[in-house]
């Protein structure tokens, strides 16, 4: 397939996979649209299968982090986060996607802020990639009652 003819494929690919179904749920316009322009003759099944593969591992609709919540107590949170194993970008964003977490968790009715009791950030050595990951301790402060109320 010459050059010419195959960026304009795998762009209509790509735009098939943009859609208005719920989230977490876009990928599957993606095969579809892979399909029509195969059989369109503008992408052969090599490329289409090769396409699909990267676009399930890649997942560029996914979040970069994911953030896992334990509540050991009513007002202290651990948030353990690993990022994406195939990700573009995104590197020095741990303390900003903790800190956004935290400001959520604050904002629950009863509290009127957060205290950060430890913060780490390493990489996990694991196969086929290694993966940035971030461990924070927050303890979520009282609001003081205000008076009259």
């Amino acid at each position: 397939m010459k050059p010419r003819r195959l960026l304009p494929a795998l762009a209509l690919a790509l735009l098939a996979g943009c859609s208005t179904t719920p989230p977490g749920q876009d990928w599957l316009a993606l095969p579809a649209g892979l399909v029509l322009v195969s059989d369109a003759g503008h992408l052969k099944l090599p490329i289409a299968a090769a396409a699909l593969a990267f676009y399930v591992v890649a997942d560029p609709l996914a979040p970069n982090w994911v953030v896992e919540e334990a509540r050991p107590a009513d007002d202290h949170y651990i948030l353990a986060m690993r990022m994406k194993a195939v990700h573009n970008g995104g590197d020095g964003e741990a303390r900003q996607v903790f800190t956004r977490h935290a400001a959520r968790l604050a904002a629950q009715p009863g509290f009127g802020g957060y205290e950060v009791l430890t913060w780490q950030t390493g990489i996990e050595s694991s196969r086929p990639f290694p993966r940035r990951v971030a461990y924070g301790e927050i303890r979520l402060l009282r609001s003081a009652a205000r008076p009259g109320t």
